[in-house]
């Protein structure tokens, strides 16, 4: 039996066990539950400021050994593949091996003023060439120029001049010196302008000058008006040359008559001019010039 479960018995001189009186409350069993010890609830543990820990003591840099140099004269610290110790300013690829003397090195030439060089160049070559174009236009125009001869053709005369054509404009210097009327008035030379002439010319190279409407006027230099009104016909045997036109008179009845200020001054009777002219001639449009005489033209145009 367990010894626990024994009643103990009381000893000789103690009093035995007290069991309730009548009408009391007998032991309660189990006993009722007595409250456990109180323990101290877990606080949060306490913050600390973080350690701070002293700063490292740092090695100074260490300063080379210069041994007894001075103290303005510290060697250079010549480091693995670092450049060679300074020697001396760099030698004077100017300079004279012989003498040491140093040359002063060229100066460096700028491109700007080649540029500009070529920019005038370009200009100038640009305005000779409008120029010379200018004076072809203008020789060309009024003017019959040499020009590039005519393709080969059968008969004696340029085939673009056969046909009958009209004077639309003239000048020339016509020279009056000697003439009865220049005795008389003093004219001299006059430069003079005009039309009115018209040519018909044949394959053959048989042509008619009629002077019928002809007049061309000009100024002495006495500042008078001078006037020259043609009159009659002139009958030619012409042929053409590269840009040549040769003439051969056959018989004329032509004469013009010289008014100065309005004023009747003479007539004369025109023999036919043998001197050679230089011609144009392209589709209705025929020019002739003087070969003495580069300021002279006549201008015909084609009648239709």
């Amino acid at each position: 039996m367990d010894p626990s479960q024994q009643w103990p018995y009381p000893q000789q001189g103690q009093p035995g066990p007290q069991y309730p009186q009548q009408g009391q409350p007998g032991p309660q069993y189990p006993p009722p539950a007595q409250p456990g010890p109180q323990y101290p609830q877990q606080q949060p543990a306490p913050q600390y400021p973080p350690q701070q820990y002293p700063p490292q003591y740092q090695q100074p840099p260490q300063q080379p050994s210069y041994g007894n140099q001075p103290y303005s004269a510290a060697p250079y610290n010549i480091a693995p593949n670092s450049a060679a110790p300074y020697s001396g300013p760099p030698a004077n690829p100017y300079a004279s091996p012989a003498t040491g003397a140093i040359a002063v090195p060229p100066p460096s030439r700028s491109k700007l003023p080649m540029v500009v060089i070529a920019a005038v160049v370009l200009l100038a070559v640009l305005a000779v060439s409008i120029v010379v174009v200018a004076l072809s236009k203008n020789k060309n125009d009024p003017v019959a120029g040499p020009g590039t001869a005519p393709t080969s053709y059968a008969g004696p005369v340029d085939p673009c001049l056969v046909g009958t054509w009209n004077q639309t404009s003239y000048q020339k210097t016509v020279d009056l010196t000697g003439t009865d009327v220049d005795k008389r008035e003093g004219i001299g030379k006059v430069k003079m302008t005009g039309g009115g002439k018209r040519w018909t010319i044949k394959a053959d190279g048989t042509a008619v000058e009629d002077d019928s409407k002809t007049v061309y006027a000009g100024k002495d230099d006495k500042g008078r008006s001078i006037n020259a009104t043609f009159s009659g016909n002139t009958d030619w045997s012409i042929k053409t040359v590269g840009r040549t036109i040769e003439y051969a008179g056959k018989e004329s009845n032509a004469s013009v008559v010289i008014s100065v200020d309005g004023r009747k001054a003479g007539t004369i009777n025109l023999e036919p001019n043998l001197d050679p002219n230089n011609y144009t001639c392209t589709g209705d449009v025929w020019r002739t010039s003087n070969t003495d005489d580069p300021d002279s033209f006549s201008r015909f145009d084609r009648v239709k």
